[in-house]
């Protein structure tokens, strides 16, 4: 009877070992095009909003960000919000309404009302700006649920920084604020695809809120002070972000109601990383870095059934993972090779590739 406990046993470690080693699940990297794209976010149809780098048309070999709504491979450019000279899309939901931040410049020391609005943008209404909580100078939106009903963001006034929701009525949009004991800490506002979950900083401590049956709005404390930055929540209230080290280094963080607090484990030569989304089934997706200067360059990631490992999916320019959908479809960053790239100076660090 012994003998066969140890020959049951032996079978159910090998069954899992090579569980382990089963080629993980693969994933749809969606693109219009294999470099020069910076993904923001992602919908049901696979259609992404963010933006392409474009060279300027009267400086050469500058490149510009230019704010783009993509469906495969056809990519239309956002317009200008009026009297506004930026466009800085965040989100988009499965009937293609984009939202995100509409921006302006300002003289030093001259308070510029609005300068930062939220906008929402489809292409049978154009572009409106979504206003700020009453009292506010300015804000944005950083997310859409699935059916675009409901919008997520921030407002900022005199000395205060608020999470909010926009509610679409029949004629415009609802704001309201969600609720808060201190300031916002973060930009980073994130909402669930059911519209139900909205996660990001109060203060020092990343939160979670959750409309409870009866519409009113609970808030829980996720992580202690500094340890979690939200950058993605799913519908069971999953949520995905980062942490920073003492040496400035960010790591990936997974927090949920069963499993409470984790930090992700980068593979042998990474130390550093960042986790960008996750879909309902649990599905991880963001970058991974190696040490500055070395060979070892960013890349996209995923994380499911506890196992990280390399999207390589998308190819050698795919270097971060920035959205996914229920469907297993990925969006993110492409860009070529540094020593190839023009402009390459002008792109911000963190879009940079080694």
């Amino acid at each position: 009877m012994r003998s066969v406990f140890f020959v049951v046993v032996a079978s159910l470690s090998l069954c899992a070992q090579i569980k382990a080693d089963e080629p993980g699940k693969k994933y749809a990297v969606i693109t219009p095009k294999n470099n020069g794209i910076v993904a923001t976010g992602i919908n049901g149809r696979g259609e992404i909003v963010g933006f392409e780098w474009v060279e300027d048309k009267k400086i050469a070999g500058v490149l510009n960000e230019a704010p783009i709504f993509a469906q495969g491979k056809k990519i239309t450019y956002l317009p200008l919000l009026e009297g506004y000279t930026a466009t800085f899309p965040a989100a988009v939901s499965d009937d293609g309404v984009v939202v995100g931040r509409a921006g302006k410049p300002a003289p030093p020391n001259v308070r510029v009302p609005l300068r930062n609005q939220g906008f929402v943008w489809d292409a049978k209404t154009g572009m409106r700006g979504l206003g700020v909580l009453e009292g506010d100078l300015a804000s944005a939106a950083c997310g859409i649920m699935r059916d675009g009903r409901r919008i997520c963001g921030w407002s900022l006034g005199d000395n205060r920084m608020r999470a909010c929701i926009w509610d679409r009525t029949d004629t415009t949009w609802k704001a309201v604020s969600l609720p808060m004991h201190a300031q916002l800490g973060s930009p980073h506002v994130a909402m669930s695809g059911n519209g139900k979950q909205v996660a990001s900083i109060d203060g020092t401590v990343a939160c979670l809120w959750t409309q409870e049956a009866d519409g009113k709005w609970s808030r829980r404390v996720i992580s202690r002070p500094g340890a979690l930055a939200p950058r993605s929540v799913n519908n069971s209230g999953i949520v995905v972000g980062v942490r920073s080290d003492p040496n400035g280094r960010t790591h990936a963080i997974v927090h949920s109601h069963e499993t409470g607090y984790k930090q992700l484990q980068e593979p042998e030569g990474y130390v550093s990383s960042q986790a960008n989304a996750v879909n309902d089934d649990g599905v991880v997706v963001g970058q991974m870095d190696g040490p500055g200067g070395s060979h070892i360059g960013p890349s996209a990631f995923v994380y499911e059934s506890g196992r990280l490992r390399i999207l390589d999916e998308g190819g050698g320019q795919f270097t971060a993972a920035t959205a996914i959908n229920d469907h297993g479809q990925v969006a993110g960053v492409f860009e070529e090779d540094e020593d190839e790239a023009p402009g390459k100076a002008d792109k911000p660090l963190s879009q940079q590739k080694r």
